[in-house]
């Protein structure tokens, strides 16, 4: 069983362990721009957020029941109509559970709540599970960015 919360920004350096996990899942996962996830730091990554107006932001962690280990993480902005997920990420092995599409389902209904009409979130392209992922809950590909390497 997993539980949800919400923590503030202060807090953020919760997510670390897991946001490192992400950043090498994309670095092996990319056959062309790996470098690019190598060279990402956290503490530069998410001074990022910053910036935002904290009631424009939702850091939501997911946790098992039973011994409180942290099993996923989700971060989500908006600014005006526009809103977006930065980043998600769930444990390879509780991946399947429900615990990516309920972080996802919470942060849509906060980001409709809050007036967003376009909803966005950035994926690698070469993440063909995630972008299948992203799709059964409604998300369309709109634009391809492509990089000379």
């Amino acid at each position: 069983m997993f539980c949800y919360r919400d923590i503030p920004f202060s807090q953020v350096s919760a997510i670390k362990e897991l946001w490192e996990r992400n950043r090498k899942y994309h670095e092996d996962l990319s056959e062309f721009f790996g470098d690019l996830y190598s060279n990402m730091i956290f503490e530069e990554r998410i001074s990022a957020f910053a910036d935002y107006d904290k009631n424009h932001m939702k850091i939501t962690l997911a946790e098992n029941s039973h011994d409180g280990t942290l099993v996923g993480y989700c971060i989500s902005t908006f600014n005006g109509i526009e809103g977006c997920t930065q980043t998600l990420h769930v444990l390879e092995d509780v991946r399947g559970t429900g615990i990516g599409r309920n972080l996802m389902n919470q942060h849509i209904e906060w980001l409709k709540n809050n007036g967003c009409e376009n909803i966005s979130i950035t994926v690698s392209y070469e993440n063909h599970k995630t972008i299948m992922f992203y799709e059964s809950l409604g998300f369309r590909p709109n634009t391809l960015e492509m990089r000379l390497k």
